[in-house]
């Protein structure tokens, strides 16, 4: 999957794919329920990470709760302060909405302009 995305993105993608849902860790365990593998690319990587290539777990093994949270968990982690991502985030959703106020804005003028009418539309 990371080959593809970036062989798709032509190498203009800034990703960072990190396996998050089920770990290694997870398959090494033997507290899930795994079963045997049968593509050899999926093979391939056990065999880099050390793990069993004859066995795999698949992500519906994992508890629901622990599943959601996971990736909660590491984005949170990438945030590095999520007070401050989560003002910054409304800081550009007001900046978003006043770019399509003045978008509406500037279309009302050019629309005036187009019927003559622009000093009239000023004088109110």
């Amino acid at each position: 999957m990371v080959e593809r995305m970036e062989c798709y993105g032509n190498g203009k993608l800034d990703l960072d794919f990190r396996q998050i849902a089920i770990t290694a860790d997870d398959v090494r365990s033997g507290r899930l329920t795994t079963r045997d593998v049968k593509y050899m690319r999926y093979r391939e990587e056990c065999l880099s990470e050390g793990s069993d290539p004859h066995t795999a777990v698949e992500v519906e093994a994992l508890r629901p709760k622990l599943l959601r949270q996971r990736p909660d968990e590491v984005i949170a982690g990438l945030a590095d302060d999520v007070r401050q991502w989560n003002i910054e985030a409304c800081a550009e959703e007001a900046e978003r909405e006043l770019l399509r106020s003045l978008q509406g804005t500037v279309k009302k003028i050019v629309q005036h302009t187009a019927h003559g009418d622009l000093l009239l539309s000023w004088e109110r």
